[in-house]
């Protein structure tokens, strides 16, 4: 008898301690965020999602374990009755059951306990992780816009809907899991059997059990088809997203239908608790409901829809077309586009470049990916710092107003394996050191770039000053580090020696009481935390420190975009974190797939604002008329600030989110067709350009560009992207967003003529490769020993034409430093390479020729054997002086083959 007692002892001590390891693991996580989240001054969110989270999981819980329990202990108790006799069992003795399986009546009521417990933990879990649904559903209202089909607000949709739909089918499924476990355990113990004579013997407490809950679940599923009707906004039957003819004149109707036979059903199930004839029909009944839905609501919208709606579908179709043209323009603000012819002219002369130096001038010749390989092997300085990404800015500076790439000067994530010691990655290599900045169209001598800010400490030409240029907060920051402490901390490189820090900010929760310690060492998984004699009640630790995890765990109910962007304002390093509002619930919009999973509104509703050395958060409104934004903003008061308390320096820095351009453009390839007629037939589809890159065809990417716009007199900044025709080469169109105040946000579409050839970016590319002065100057030096890269083309519009720039760029084999060698430009049908912009625009306009040693290719073959000569002399001395002597040998007999024919 001890025997199943110690292992019931040890079961419930195992069970004891795993349950404890869980309440350690989530209340240490839940007490680390809200030190976390009061140290950066958000304990309001905190508190807030804290009360939404934990009171839907208890009360959902709480809802489902009494029922569950109830429905199951009632079960229990019809079970202990002879189902033949109606006597009772004496519960201390063991029954055969209808299967011949031995059962504790006691073990039964332990397992009715647990079965209870789990499903309910499974309900509050379910529920803990709506917590978005429910906020949008208590704090939001009304959008002002109403459905064509059914009348409702549009915020019905986005905030109503999401969360009835949520109940209806918890309510449905517990219903239904209720039933079926009661059901088996009736059919296991025999309580209910089957015979030949009578189908079904029953008892007749347990039958009531049973209908009971029969009930609940077809009264679910009543309210679920009432749903159901909203739901058809988006589905899609044929062409048409959201309700189609089909839908409207067939699916609809079927759901109420389905619903008044739902309703039906719950009376039938209710006489048959009194008139017991009728429950030898409740089967047929059941058996005739779902053969009715499988005609109304399958097969009957699949007739109509094939022989009715398919043969005239553009005739039927076309009032729902419109509302799905509509709506999909509303979500995604396609509606807010200005559309506008463009000429696409060639008339452009050198006063007209004269009178756009500004746009000529700030035309992009550096390519992210070269220059952050030229950043990482010129400007990192020491193993320890790292460049991971390159932003586009434009700052006004003492010559005038210039678009830069900047990127900040990183903590690697690694360090070097020698110095991987516990103090050195967490006390003493806390934070990286700067910044680098320059040009996007001016390089040095040597090819390389043309540096605003570069350096460790940051050294400017330019009279920009760098105040504080500690980086402890970046785009890849990851796990903690403590500052503040005993060990001074590594600030930058000075010659031989190393000049070293304490942190001085506000960044990090203190640790000041040996509990808050105890805490990070579990929550961190490191004990030294807990043990380091370093660490003081003044130190710090940091967490979160990457600025996209940092913002969306301060708003998880925010989408973040994929990339935040550095800002130099005041002498101090920002960076700026651009913030969505997204949801699948718009009715009557197509679906985005390729972006936040499947979305069908979105807003750049806000932006963050993340400071490098403090790592403080602050959120700005960027987008005040946003429906889902003002939920947020009336569940979370105080968390928002107006767009106008940004400082006006960080604000002239902000810019359109390339993430939503993105999205907007590539929906407006479709849904620029506004008539039904043309959407239907797909009669004028867009496509992005391709161009070349690295010898592959890839499609066009939006860029920044700093320019005027036609018509207009005052620089821009924009974000761009030109058009093709689906399956054509040709460019018919440009679309661009404005990054600057009072008109930031503004959407802009040119539309080229249709009648005439407007070069894309891919016919472009062709007519580099067909130059023959070109191609055989760059295959010439894309020799052993070095590379040739063809950079972004960019298409830069001008007055009312066109100008097209591609950057060459050199680099040596073994030493990646891309250097920019040469500059392509094209206008019309006249392609020119030279050493610098300005040299191949000149050529292209005939101001000047261009200097021979620069022109688009060296004529004569001879110089072209000249230079070939040169480049394998140096590679032999290279060889020579380092002992490399197959290569030197090889080097000498490629020269005698040379020698030996010049004139090939």
């Amino acid at each position: 008898m001890m025997q199943p007692r110690r292992q019931k002892i040890t079961v419930l001590t195992v069970l004891a301690g795993i349950l404890l390891l869980i309440a350690l693991s989530v209340s240490g996580g839940t007490i680390q965020q809200w030190l976390w989240m009061n140290q950066v001054g958000y304990a309001v969110i905190f508190w807030r999602l804290l009360a939404v989270r934990w009171g839907l999981a208890a009360l959902a819980f709480a809802v489902v374990l009494a029922a569950t329990w109830l429905n199951l202990r009632i079960a229990a108790r019809n079970i202990e009755k002879n189902p033949s006799t109606g006597e009772d069992f004496d519960t201390s003795q063991i029954f055969p059951t209808a299967r011949g399986i031995p059962v504790v009546l006691g073990s039964l009521k332990i397992l009715v306990a647990l079965g209870a417990l789990l499903l309910a933990i499974v309900f509050a879990l379910t529920f803990y992780a709506e917590w978005d649904t429910f906020v949008r559903f208590y704090w939001g209202g009304a959008m002002g816009q109403v459905d064509p089909i059914y009348g409702k607000d549009v915020g019905f949709y986005l905030f109503r809907l999401p969360f009835y739909q949520l109940i209806q089918n918890s309510l449905n499924g517990l219903a239904l899991i209720n039933l079926l476990a009661a059901s088996v355990a009736y059919g296991f113990f025999g309580v209910f059997q089957a015979g030949w004579r009578s189908w079904v013997r029953h008892d007749h407490t347990a039958f009531r059990h049973l209908a009971g809950l029969l009930i609940v679940v077809l009264a679910s599923w009543a309210w679920g088809y009432f749903l159901d009707r909203y739901e058809l906004l988006y589905g899609q039957i044929g062409i048409v997203y959201g309700v189609g003819y089909t839908a409207y004149h067939i699916t609809r109707i079927s759901f109420w239908i389905m619903l008044a036979a739902s309703v039906v059903l719950v009376a039938l199930v209710a006489v048959s608790l009194v008139v017991k004839r009728f429950r030898g029909f409740l089967l047929l009944s059941a058996g005739g409901f779902l053969l009715l839905y499988a005609v109304v609501v399958i097969v009957l919208p699949g007739v109509i829809q094939k022989y009715k709606v398919a043969p005239s579908e553009l005739q039927l179709e076309t009032p729902f077309l419109k509302h799905n043209i509509a709506f999909t323009r509303k979500a995604f603000q396609l509606d807010r586009i200005q559309e506008q012819t463009y000429p696409a002219l060639q008339d452009l002369t050198l006063k007209d470049i004269a009178d756009n130096r500004e746009t000529i001038d700030n035309i992009r010749l550096w390519d992210w990916r070269p220059i952050l390989d030229t950043y990482r092997q010129t400007q990192e300085i020491r193993l320890y710092y790292q460049f991971y990404d390159v932003d586009v800015g434009r700052y006004h500076l003492a010559d005038g107003y210039h678009q830069v790439m900047l990127s900040a000067r990183e903590l690697a994530a690694q360090l070097p394996p020698k110095a991987k010691t516990w103090v050195n990655q967490y006390l003493q290599f806390t934070h990286g050191y700067g910044l680098v900045m320059n040009f996007v169209s001016k390089k040095t001598t040597e090819g390389l770039p043309d540096y605003i800010i570069e350096n460790i400490p940051p050294q400017s030409g330019y009279g920009i000053d760098v105040n504080q240029p500690a980086v402890y907060y970046g785009e890849n920051s990851p796990g903690y580090r403590i500052v503040a402490t005993n060990v001074k901390e590594f600030d930058y490189p000075r010659g031989d020696n190393n000049v070293y820090t304490s942190y001085g900010g506000s960044g990090g929760i203190l640790l000041d009481a040996w509990w808050k310690r105890l805490l990070f060492s579990w929550t961190q998984s490191d004990v030294n935390i807990l043990l380091s004699s370093y660490i003081e009640p003044s130190s710090r630790i940091q967490i979160w420190r990457g600025v996209k995890e940092r913002v969306a765990r301060i708003a998880p109910f925010l989408k973040v975009d994929d990339d935040p962007y550095l800002v130099l304002s005041g002498g101090r390093l920002y960076w700026i974190q651009d913030l969505y509002t997204v949801s699948d619930r718009f009715p009557y919009a197509q679906p985005y797939k390729k972006a936040f999973d499947r979305i069908n509104y979105i807003r750049n509703a806000a932006k963050a604002v993340v400071d490098v050395y403090n790592g403080s958060v602050s959120f700005y409104i960027t987008d005040p008329k946003d429906p889902l934004l003002g939920a947020y903003r009336e569940a979370f008061p105080g968390v928002f600030k107006p767009l106008d308390a940004l400082p006006a320096d960080l604000k002239a820095h902000l810019r359109y989110p390339e993430n939503l351009f993105a999205i907007q453009a590539d929906l407006y390839r479709t849904y620029h067709m506004t008539d039904p007629q043309v959407f239907y037939n797909q009669e004028d589809l867009w496509s992005f350009p391709q161009e070349k890159y690295a010898g592959q065809a890839i499609p066009v990417e939006p860029y920044y560009i700093l320019m005027r716009l036609p018509g207009e007199k005052t620089l821009q900044y924009l974000l761009m992207t030109p058009f093709t025709p689906q399956n054509r080469d040709n460019m018919i169109a440009w679309m661009a967003a404005r990054c600057d105040f009072p008109e930031y946000g503004q959407l802009l579409v040119y539309q080229l003529p249709k009648e005439r050839l407007i070069y894309g970016p891919i016919q472009v590319e062709a007519m580099i490769d067909q130059n023959t002065r070109i191609s055989e100057q760059l295959s010439l030096w894309d020799q052993r020993g070095s590379r040739v890269i063809r950079g972004n083309l960019v298409v830069i519009p001008i007055e009312n034409a066109f100008l097209y720039v591609e950057p060459v760029y050199l680099t040596a084999e073994g030493i990646n430093i891309p250097q920019l060698k040469r500059v392509i430009a094209i206008y019309g049908d006249k392609v020119v390479m030279a050493a610098t912009l300005d040299e191949a625009i000149n050529t292209l306009f005939g101001a000047t020729p261009a200097p021979q040693p620069e022109t688009t290719v060296r004529a004569p073959v001879q110089n072209q054997v000249l230079d070939r000569v040169r480049e394998i002399f140096q590679s032999a001395q290279q060889d020579l002086q380092q002992g490399r002597w197959a290569e030197y040998g090889q080097a000498m007999e490629d020269l005698k083959k040379i020698l030996a024919e010049p004139g090939k």
